[in-house]
């Protein structure tokens, strides 16, 4: 069982560690990320079913005692091949019996949790930025450019308006590129109203002007077309703000629980349950878009699963205390 949580953390860290160094544009789907998220909830439930059994039975049945055989004859004729193999059992029997509930282990392992939580949670909300709308997807799959072009023509226009006034414009415009091109932008959004000649910036695809154009000033769809790793500004900002919740509220819960609570709750099998089906919950959440096909429903299940997260591990050291 600690193997399969070792596992399952290690699978964790490399997934979000890896996507929350993605730009909003990097192209997904990464058939990699897709099969680590399957792993990570397979070994979840793996140690989730092994605590259940070793609760029904009592004891883990399949770890012998660690005691020697005293009803099997020894050879005093060891080889120095018999003598390697008694060392490493001995050392495994040694990290085995090892006491891995003393309070320095089980807050060492409570703080690599705490230090991948932020690391999570900037990786949910980079993937709930990561595509956009299907159109922008359509227009990344088909080589998209962004560029500044003219207005050939104002089809419609609306005003977008708050209790401060108008705020800015929806309209489907016609617009003119550099080299000649013509696209249809339909639901431009712009801080100012658009008129013939002016100048807007646009997404489109070169070689498919048949899917048009986006325009938002506003949203800066330039993004869109990064393709380099690495955390941003917003995704740091994001990170030091669970960060500042695991230091001034799960820690403190934590050392209130006490290191006997937080271990028996590690090894509570309908704890853990609650804790595997909420990070399923949000590997699942993240699932459309590593294969590439979310929606908007997504986007507001990815925001489910960035609350959920740092709620869980707050709760878990609450619950020892109640």
């Amino acid at each position: 069982m600690r193997v399969s949580a070792v596992l399952a953390y290690a699978a964790a860290a490399v997934l979000s560690v890896w996507t929350a160094g993605l730009p909003s544009g990097v192209p997904l789907p990464v058939p990699g990320l897709v099969g680590l998220a399957w792993t990570l909830i397979g070994l979840l439930w793996l140690r989730v079913v092994a605590l259940w059994i070793g609760r029904s039975q009592g004891t883990y049945f399949w770890l012998s005692s660690g005691e020697p055989d005293r009803g099997r004859p020894v050879s005093l004729t060891k080889g120095a091949a018999g003598v390697r193999r008694n060392r490493f059992g001995a050392l495994l029997r040694r990290v085995r019996t090892y006491r891995y509930d003393d309070a320095p282990w089980v807050y060492l392992r409570q703080s690599v949790v705490w230090l991948l939580l932020p690391v999570s949670f900037v990786a949910l909300v980079v993937l709930g930025d990561s595509h956009g709308s299907p159109h922008v997807r359509s227009l990344v799959r088909a080589g998209a450019a962004y560029e500044t072009a003219s207005v050939a023509e104002v089809v419609e226009l609306t005003e977008r308006r708050s209790d401060e006034g108008v705020t800015g414009y929806r309209s489907t415009l016609v617009l003119a590129l550099p080299g000649g091109a013509r696209v249809r932008a339909e639901g431009a959004a712009t801080r100012y109203e658009p008129k013939p000649d002016s100048r807007v910036p646009v997404l489109w695809a070169p070689t498919a002007p048949g899917l048009g154009g986006m325009v938002d000033d506003g949203e800066g769809l330039g993004r869109y077309l990064d393709r380099d790793w690495g955390p941003t500004w917003r995704t740091s900002a994001y990170g030091a703000l669970v960060l500042l919740l695991v230091l001034v509220a799960i820690l403190p819960a934590s050392i209130a629980a006490e290191d006997e609570g937080i271990q028996d709750m590690a090894w509570s099998p309908l704890a853990q349950t609650v804790h595997a089906g909420v990070v399923t919950g949000a590997v699942l959440a993240a699932l459309p878009f590593l294969t590439g096909t979310a929606s908007g429903h997504d986007v507001a299940m990815i925001g489910a699963a960035c609350v959920s997260l740092p709620a869980l591990y707050l709760a878990m050291p609450i619950r020892t205390l109640l």
